[in-house]
């Protein structure tokens, strides 16, 4: 998120790649509409195939080289991500055939039929197997990846979860789509010529919505397990509350995406319907981004001075739970006054007589107690 920016504003190549500048930005904005102004030359010239693999895998492949172009993690790059990336690709193949063939393979046929028999034969059970059923199990599933690794002491950071997440949501609805639409790569009967329009409304939708709205709303998830502070918060009441808000999103995305295929111009009305769900999705996880840069920017502020760097002691605000610099007596984020914080919270921290905080007490093998999440 560019500093430029308002917290409430709609800008997608800065909200998923938060690290990128102005000028980094602008270069992957580019390359993503020239790569897409491309894949709609390939479905206007009737290679399909290659325009759904592109569109699905466009998103993900941009966000993987992101990864790789700043570097966010010196000791583990790109490669964590790119493991990420097959994993959560492995399980969206096997739960997409679990319900598209396995399972509910007459469902789904009854389904797609009644899409060109309009509302009054439109088939109840299979809306809630495909449009409710399948994203709580997908949000569920996308989760799994990015949880295992915000786990790990070195990726417990709010942002180091917030990037799994989008890595693992994208990464789903990539393969996803290449099963969902698997016909296209086996049949050499799919002609584009006379639907044209249509086609173009269904790659722009899985070129970008669909893609950009698995992956922010699994974003929102791992993040709130991530949490402030100390180690990675878990599985409390806020995750809880932010894997709902992502499940809830899929699940309105996806009914309207189904019902409005029973109406007339129902793709674009889908296109649409799903361009209002990531703008709410946008701006959620912008305010989550904040926070989470704004951690992200006093853990490194905390940890920079050469001079304190072998008696600093990890030590964070009992009330915002952001990091706390060496020797400080306020948080420079919430401005919380350190000594004058509730006894409960001091008690969190330790008591009066101890070593300032973020300095470790030369008699003690440790420094002031903290608060913030698991360890």
């Amino acid at each position: 998120m560019q500093s430029s920016e308002g917290v409430n504003q709609f800008a997608v190549i800065s909200t998923i790649m938060p690290h990128s500048n102005r000028e980094t930005a602008d270069n992957y904005r580019w390359a993503m509409i020239i790569s897409a102004v491309l894949i709609i030359g390939a479905t206007a010239l009737g290679l399909l195939p290659i325009a759904i693999a592109a569109a699905a895998f466009l998103v993900p492949i941009s966000y993987l080289v992101y990864i790789y172009d700043v570097n966010l993690w010196e000791d583990a790059p790109a490669p964590v991500v790119a493991g990420l990336f097959l994993v959560t690709g492995v399980l969206s193949v096997l739960v997409s055939l679990f319900f598209f063939d396995w399972v509910f393979a007459d469902q789904f046929r009854e389904f797609a039929a009644s899409s060109r028999m309009g509302m009054d034969s439109f088939p109840l059970v299979p809306l809630l197997i495909f449009a409710v059923l399948l994203p709580v199990v997908a949000e569920l599933v996308k989760n799994l990846p990015g949880v295992l690794l915000a786990r790990m002491p070195q990726f417990d950071d709010m942002i180091d979860g917030l990037t799994f997440g989008v890595a693992a949501g994208t990464a789903y609805a990539a393969f996803e789509t290449i099963v969902l639409y698997r016909s296209v790569f086996t049949s050499g009967d799919i002609r584009t010529d006379q639907g044209l329009a249509t086609w173009v409304v269904v790659i722009i939708n899985l070129m970008v919505i669909k893609s950009l709205i698995y992956g922010t709303a699994s974003g929102i998830a791992v993040a709130a397990f991530s949490g402030k502070g100390e180690g990675y918060d878990g599985f409390t009441g806020y995750y809880v509350k932010n894997l709902g808000f992502a499940m809830v999103m899929n699940v309105l995305y996806w009914v309207g995406v189904r019902l409005a295929a029973n109406l007339p111009y129902g793709q674009l009305i889908g296109l649409l319907w799903g361009f209002v769900i990531l703008v709410v999705l946008v701006i959620r996880i912008r305010v989550m981004m904040q926070a989470a840069l704004l951690e992200a920017a006093v853990e490194a502020a905390a940890k920079s001075d050469p001079s304190k760097r072998e008696t600093f002691v990890e030590s964070f605000c009992p009330e915002c739970e952001n990091m706390l610099l060496a020797g400080s007596h306020f948080c420079i984020v919430c401005g919380t006054s350190v000594r004058s914080s509730s006894h409960q919270a001091r008690r969190g921290m330790g008591s009066p007589g101890d070593a300032p905080v973020g300095v470790a007490d030369p008699g003690s093998d440790t420094g002031t107690g903290t608060t913030g999440g698991a360890p």
